[in-house]
């Protein structure tokens, strides 16, 4: 009896590859075939996250492994469903990044490709329905946005209280919008004038942490002192200059990838001479996504004045030579898989 083998053709997905410290480029990556609870997602829109996959270029955030696809902001379309997998059908739009390929190559989660094969388990419903595209950039942000909603939640700041951001980022922006909601009064401390011309865009406040008379500007938002300090930068001199301006037994929030030890060591005795208390947040959960998601769809969060710059997929690494450089000024950068 002879039987007649059908050669099945592996489909092949673009993706950016970090191939070793500050070294990155476009390679085809072979995926594998999917399984009965995977689901394939041809990818929609990818976006940087600045401070996460910095770090993981420059080879210092921990897990790091060369070489490797990074990000973890991704929206698709699911094209495929396995026989198991109930929670999503065809057409769904999801956010996530769980995939696999057949090179050699590592997941530093695994965001920026063309198209992906995973477990479901590694995606959340955005729409059973396309949204409008600026809605879809604003999502694609989701997760680092949720990192502000997870310290907002973590703070719980009352109306009329006064919180000090080290940090005019995504997160630092939008945890000012959150802390806003609440009827908290923000103010952004930068170093970067572009920075801060954009976060006046958006906020009330938002001061050079380095201007000589910022103690008095300071003063003049919070007489008494802050209530609270969210610190999403991690520049140690910045925050030992802020704990000055705390109110005695208020409550700092230390947010920032403090990856290279030998320049974030603060001040701890006037910490504790204040008796300040010292909360921290490590990654997000399912309420930080639902909370985060609502606020972005419903307009009450702002992420479009945050995105600088957009490019098509076919140039991804312009939008890496913006990451790697930091020139010219960017902030949130999207690529458009369509």
């Amino acid at each position: 009896m002879k039987f007649n083998f059908v050669k099945v053709k592996k489909l092949k997905t673009k993706a950016v590859v970090f191939t070793n410290v500050d070294t990155y480029e476009v390679q085809e990556l072979t995926l594998p075939q999917p399984g009965p609870e995977d689901i394939s997602v041809k990818t929609l829109v990818t976006a940087i996250s600045p401070g996460t996959e910095r770090w993981t270029l420059r080879g210092k955030h921990a897990g790091t492994q060369f070489p490797c696809v990074p990000g973890y902001h991704r929206i698709g379309v699911v094209e495929h469903c396995g026989e198991r997998v109930s929670q999503f059908q065809r057409g769904d739009i999801v956010y996530g990044f769980q995939g696999e390929w057949e090179e050699p190559i590592h997941s530093m989660w695994g965001a920026h490709v063309g198209y992906s094969v995973g477990h479901g388990s590694g995606y959340d419903l955005i729409d059973t329905t396309m949204p409008s595209w600026k809605e879809l950039e604003n999502l694609s942000f989701l997760m680092i946005t949720e990192v502000a909603n997870r310290g907002i939640r973590f703070l719980d700041p009352k109306p009329h209280q006064t919180m000090a951001i080290i940090g005019g980022g995504i997160i630092g922006n939008c945890a000012a919008q959150l802390a806003m909601l609440r009827g908290v009064t923000p103010v952004i401390l930068d170093i970067d004038p572009e920075s801060l011309a954009l976060a006046q865009t958006i906020l009330p406040h938002a001061f050079s942490s380095n201007a000589p008379e910022l103690e008095d500007k300071l003063k003049a938002i919070a007489p008494g002192g802050f209530d609270y300090l969210y610190d999403s930068v991690g520049h140690a001199p910045t925050t030992d200059r802020m704990v000055q301006q705390m109110k005695s037994q208020g409550t700092i929030l230390l947010q920032a990838q403090y990856f290279n030890k030998e320049k974030c060591a603060i001040d701890l005795d006037e910490i504790k001479f204040k008796e300040l208390t010292v909360k921290t947040t490590c990654g997000t959960d399912s309420q930080d996504r639902l909370e985060t998601m609502t606020n972005i769809r419903r307009r009450r969060l702002k992420v479009a004045p945050l995105i600088t710059h957009r490019f098509k997929a076919d140039d991804l690494l312009k939008g890496y030579d913006l990451l790697h450089t930091g020139k010219p000024f960017s902030l949130g950068i999207v690529f458009d898989w369509r």
